[in-house]
């Protein structure tokens, strides 16, 4: 049977949200009979982990991820914890998990691991990039401008702002996840939009301001290049944020999606053309948003989606008979 290091925590906002998935999908792959190692690379060539900790109910704070180091990555990498494995399964959200980071050591270390390459991860995790390759491939997506970290946010430019995004807009790190430090600023109050976009700096060098879609929040799960059922994810109140995500009986899931097959297949499609303008592979998901017009529009690719007990893709293949279990078995054996 094959060996199998599950790679989870890490060093991003998301580092208690990847304890999850990780660990779920190795507890899934050992009942399957592989022989499972879990490993954070934050801890470097000691990350071996035997138990689950304690996960808090909110993400880490920023002194809480300063105190770890990326060099870490490298140890553990080029250490013995992955030296005779059959098989990475990479678990980890966010910036040095998801952005290609893990991916170019594990190819540089000549270690097999599944999902979308070093590039896809780049592209998918800098939203601005990906945003235009969507553009250049006629997937439709909210208008968008970016901010680099010290750029003086003077009155001029805030109400040049409010004036091109009058129905609202989002704010977020550019190459984040998990709605970590985003924000939805529709009062057009300058104040709002200016602490918006330095949240946002704290998290990502590159603050990204983007046209708030009201309307239907929609998901698509792809398991290669076969979308899943579409996903309406409905919270009960607010909007889908990390808490909404991530505590259960907090948001509701419509699976399928009440949709018109036409819509349905146009929206399929178009996530099938976003994971492929990236160049993904593997288990992606898709995020969308469905004005009142029934307009969807493209918001980002997840290259490494959440597999905890409240996230999306299980859902999604529980919809179409696949099991927890099954699913995981597909990191493995492929589809």
């Amino acid at each position: 049977m094959k060996k199998v290091v599950v790679l989870l925590g890490g060093i991003s906002p998301e580092r208690y949200i990847s304890f999850r998935s990780g660990w779920a999908v190795a507890q899934a792959l050992r009942s399957l009979g592989y022989h499972v190692q879990c490993v954070d690379p934050a801890l470097g060539a000691e990350g071996a982990i035997e138990h689950l900790p304690s996960i808090p109910s909110d993400a880490p704070s920023l002194e809480e991820l300063a105190a770890f180091d990326p060099k870490s990555y490298i140890a553990c990498v080029t250490s013995q914890l992955l030296a005779e494995c059959d098989c990475a399964v990479n678990m980890l959200h966010g910036p040095y998990g998801e952005d290609g980071v893990m991916q170019t050591l594990l190819e540089l270390c000549g270690i097999p691991f599944v999902g979308s390459n070093a590039l896809a991860c780049r592209l998918a995790m800098d939203k601005a990039r990906a945003k235009l390759l969507f553009a250049a491939r006629g997937i439709p997506t909210p208008a968008w401008v970016t901010f680099e970290r010290g750029t003086t946010l003077d009155h001029e430019l805030l109400g040049e702002l409010r004036e091109q995004f009058r129905s609202g807009m989002v704010v977020k790190p550019n190459c984040g996840g998990s709605t970590v430090g985003v924000s939805i600023v529709t009062s057009g109050n300058l104040d709002d939009i200016e602490s918006a976009i330095t949240q946002a700096w704290a998290y990502d060098r590159t603050a990204l301001v983007e046209a708030y879609i009201a309307g239907r929040e929609l998901t698509v799960a792809l398991i290669g290049d076969r979308p899943l059922p579409i996903i309406e994810i409905v919270p009960r109140d607010g909007y889908y944020d990390y808490t909404h995500k991530y505590t259960a009986g907090m948001t509701d899931y419509i699976v399928p999606a009440e949709l018109d097959e036409p819509l349905a297949e146009f929206i399929a499609t178009l996530a099938h053309e976003a994971h492929r303008v990236l160049g993904c592979s593997g288990i992606t998901r898709v995020d969308f948003r469905l004005d009142d017009d029934n307009q969807p529009w493209c918001l980002e690719v997840n290259t490494i989606p959440g597999m905890t007990e409240t996230s999306l893709v299980p859902k999604a293949a529980a919809a179409i008979g696949i099991s927890f279990e099954e699913l995981c078995r597909t990191f493995v054996e492929g589809f």
